[in-house]
């Protein structure tokens, strides 16, 4: 029972009118089988018998499609005679299946399902201590290789972003004009009250305004006084950002640059284990880091970065485990 013969006998089954299909046509795919018991039986949604099971199976029949609205059956072959579409990746597809046909049939429908490969991450084989050597060559002790100065950077590089960047800017401008919206909402309903009574005081209609714009701290007036200290604070964070990233997460299932973020909020009030400091509170986070739920305007996803932190406090929980909290703080100090 070759193929043809099945396609003929399902389209006299099922009926319909003859019609070549173009790309406007909506289709569904048919499940066609083939089963042996005396002989050769074809079973697909209308033909379903009780007999059939794995045991009869043979073959399967594949890219078989029908026309919903002429009922034409289509088998997409090798041979196929309808005229092939461009499909998102600019390949030559059958309009009605989407398969493409070169040497070996894959469905393309999308970059998605025919990307095989991703980008790896890209070994840096420069000097490794190449930030670790004085004028003559020789490595100094007590600096960086190039791999913990490129984390080094990722943690300036974040903080940068998070407190002095475009971004950030923007974000504490829009702040301050819903701000000011609400603070002339206010000073209007004052003023319609005053005028009941006869009265409008403007040093109270001033101090309304005034409280209601900077109800919520605005960073960019006090910017300037933290931006040249990014260096510092960076110098000061980065080793314990470093040492809980070696010795946490084996193997580690999130990336450096989303790890960094989280640090940078847990550090914001420390992590404390009955009672004792794990990791101290750097308590200049507080001022200078943005609200954590608007970290999405910043590139961060909110949901990744809670799920790091999440998986921080978790496995500090882990560790104290088999270690006491002294000897995990001699780690990390």
């Amino acid at each position: 029972m070759d193929d043809s013969f099945i396609i003929s006998h399902l389209q006299q089954k099922i009926g319909g009118t003859r019609h070549i299909c173009t790309k406007d046509c909506v289709t569904r795919p048919l499940r066609v089988h083939v089963h042996e018991k005396d002989g050769e039986h074809i079973r697909w949604a209308g033909n379903n018998q009780p007999w059939m099971n794995k045991s009869t199976f043979k073959r399967s029949l594949k890219y078989v499609f029908v026309c919903q609205s002429s009922r034409t059956v289509h088998h997409c072959t090798r041979e196929c005679t309808l005229e092939p579409v461009p499909n998102n990746d600019h390949t030559l597809v059958c309009p009605v299946s989407g398969v493409q046909w070169d040497n070996e049939t894959e469905v393309v429908r999308s970059w998605k399902l025919t990307s095989k490969c991703v980008p790896c991450i890209v070994s840096d084989k420069r000097d490794p201590n190449m930030y670790s050597r004085d004028v003559d060559g020789n490595v100094i002790s007590d600096t960086l290789n190039i791999k913990d100065e490129s984390c080094k950077r990722t943690v300036h590089k974040i903080l940068r972003l998070l407190v002095c960047s475009q971004q950030r800017k923007a974000h504490e401008l829009e702040k301050f004009r819903i701000g000011k919206q609400n603070a002339l909402k206010q000073v209007n309903r004052y003023v319609k009250y005053s005028k009941k009574n006869g009265f409008v005081n403007a040093c109270t209609a001033m101090n309304i305004y005034t409280t209601e714009c900077f109800r919520r701290p605005n960073f960019v007036r006090i910017m300037s006084i933290y931006e040249p200290k990014l260096e510092k604070y960076t110098s000061d964070i980065y080793p314990i950002i470093m040492r809980l990233w070696k010795i946490m997460f084996k193997p580690r299932v999130f990336t450096f640059d989303i790890f960094v973020p989280a640090m940078l909020y847990i550090m914001q009030r420390g992590i404390r284990v009955n009672e004792e400091e794990v990791v101290e509170p750097y308590d200049v986070l507080e001022i200078i880091l943005p609200d954590a739920n608007v970290l999405d305007e910043f590139g961060i996803i909110k949901s990744t970065f809670t799920q790091t932190k999440n998986a921080i406090r978790a496995s500090v929980r882990n560790i104290l485990e088999s270690m006491s909290v002294e000897d995990l703080k001699k780690k990390l100090h």
